[in-house]
């Protein structure tokens, strides 16, 4: 059973190759999108575990290291006068862009929450202590002097 996450890590490599692969020849663009669901599938039922990151991170950070090869392949079959090749070039260098953002924004690791704002000190004013009691009277008796 596959993580959500990886789920969605695989939705966005889909959409990075449906992207990419758009306007091409159905042909070339199926053989395409084949290849890269093959190769998907290949890594979720790898049994040998992978390496220490998360599996969708693993997947993302393919895709973003394959976006180069993937404008290669591209710019290789436009087909000549085709003048959408500008158009392809932007759209993919954006998506490159945000898929990158993302991933590392992923990466980041997560920081801990702000303190409290410190409070001001509480000073308070003591009022002095009262003033010792009299002294006894001589001669008077020990019930009739203060404590």
């Amino acid at each position: 059973m596959k993580s959500p996450l990886l789920g969605f890590a695989v939705v966005i490599v889909r959409a990075w190759t449906r992207l990419y692969t758009w306007r091409m020849s159905p042909t070339l663009r199926e053989a395409r999108r084949a290849e890269i669901e093959s190769d998907l599938w290949e890594f979720e039922h790898d049994v040998t575990g992978g390496s220490g990151i998360s599996p969708a991170m693993h997947v993302l950070l393919r895709m973003i290291a394959g976006v180069p090869d993937d404008v290669q392949w591209r710019v290789e079959h436009v087909v000549p006068g085709d003048g959408r090749l500008r158009t392809t070039i932007a759209l993919t260098a954006s998506a490159f862009l945000v898929a990158a953002l993302w991933v590392l924004n992923a990466l980041q690791p997560e920081l801990p929450p702000l303190p409290a704002p410190a409070r001001g000190l509480d000073v308070r004013i003591l009022p002095p202590p009262p003033p010792p009691p009299p002294p006894c009277r001589p001669g008077a008796s020990t019930a009739d002097c203060p404590p």
